[in-house]
């Protein structure tokens, strides 16, 4: 169903990516939703940046060889890209649970594989529909089949939680 590898990322990338996009410079885009445009309920927010766009299919961002290339190259070359986005959560008093949701459908893609990245440990947490709770460790990779349901769990005790959604076609016991 899904996969942990602890320490996937090393520090020094890690580190990279984490200054830059907690940095003045980083453009990160804001959200009235997470899981879908119908669950608005004014708790739900975040902010996002889109290195690689599963519409245009083309990268988006400045960013990309800097900050994505190299995670890429550690998952494998010539990855079929659908998308390739990081997530910043802000800190919040009380635990937000966001919609269950798969990034995409089958009649979008066939088979495709989710990869989470966490760039920072907090209390935050991605929940499967069955339960199952994998914290946000820095460094930290899951993979799981892109057509599970999931959802994000917002974080209590950092200033903001940071993660990449990579999500590229083909199934996901291909890259476990």
């Amino acid at each position: 169903m899904y996969k942990i590898i602890d320490k996937w990322l090393p520090k020094e990338i890690n580190d990279n990516i984490v200054e830059t996009t907690t940095g003045d410079w980083f453009p990160w885009f804001y959200h009235d939703y997470v899981a879908t445009q119908k669950e608005k309920s004014g708790d739900e927010y975040y902010f996002t940046h889109t290195f690689f766009d599963d519409v245009t299919k083309q990268i988006n961002s400045n960013f990309f060889d800097d900050l994505v290339m190299p995670v890429l190259y550690l998952i494998g070359n010539d990855l079929p890209l659908i998308r390739v986005k990081a997530n910043m959560f802000t800190k919040r008093d009380k635990r937000v649970s966001y919609g269950f949701h798969a990034d995409y459908t089958k009649e979008q893609y066939k088979e495709h594989t989710t990869f989470v990245l966490s760039l920072n440990t907090n209390d935050g947490y991605t929940e499967f529909e069955d339960g199952t709770k994998v914290p946000s460790v820095e460094g930290q990779m899951l993979i799981f089949d892109g057509h599970i349901k999931h959802r994000s769990v917002g974080q209590t005790d950092t200033l903001h939680r940071l993660n990449y959604n990579i999500n590229v076609e083909g199934n996901y016991k291909n890259f476990i």
